[in-house]
């Protein structure tokens, strides 16, 4: 049995595929001014979600406050007293402190600490109790106000 003869064909160049040097520059350069914008904005949303753990600490601390004062003749001095083992918020974004404890009142104190630390509008978040009745919530350095809306999110 005769196999048929079988021609070499000379094949066509193939085009090479893949990217240029200079596609490859200005993609990477595309994508380093989007990291340059978008980082900032990420950080900064990153800071505002973590206030959340300040406030969730002050305001447990504000109701252990209340369950101290239901049974001693003035508030807690200090976070042991209260049960905490700790000075840091539950995610750990914060430093914890009570400051002017009395039979009238209270300020608790939240100081960012970490990366949190960049947070400058609103170092730090205080809760006050005044005259048994009257809640303060403040921020910055303002120490009545809230002027960076850190307690509205």
């Amino acid at each position: 049995m005769r196999f048929p003869k079988v021609k070499a064909v000379a094949s066509a160049p193939t085009a090479q595929t893949g990217w240029t040097l200079s596609e490859l520059l200005v993609s990477v350069a595309l994508m380093a001014v989007l990291a340059a914008v978008a980082l900032p904005a990420f950080q900064s949303q990153q800071r505002q979600a973590r206030r959340s753990d300040a406030q969730s600490a002050l305001q447990q601390l504000q109701l252990a406050q209340a369950r101290w004062r239901g049974t001693q003749s003035s508030h807690a001095p200090d976070l042991a007293s209260l049960g905490w083992v700790g000075d840091l918020s539950p995610g750990g974004h914060y430093r914890l402190t009570i400051e002017d404890a009395n039979s009238e009142g209270y300020s608790l104190i939240a100081t960012p600490i970490g990366t949190q630390a960049r947070d400058s509008a609103c170092a730090p978040m205080r809760l006050k109790l005044r005259h048994m009745a009257t809640v303060e919530l403040s921020s910055g350095a303002d120490l009545v106000g809230d002027p960076g809306r850190c307690w509205r999110q």
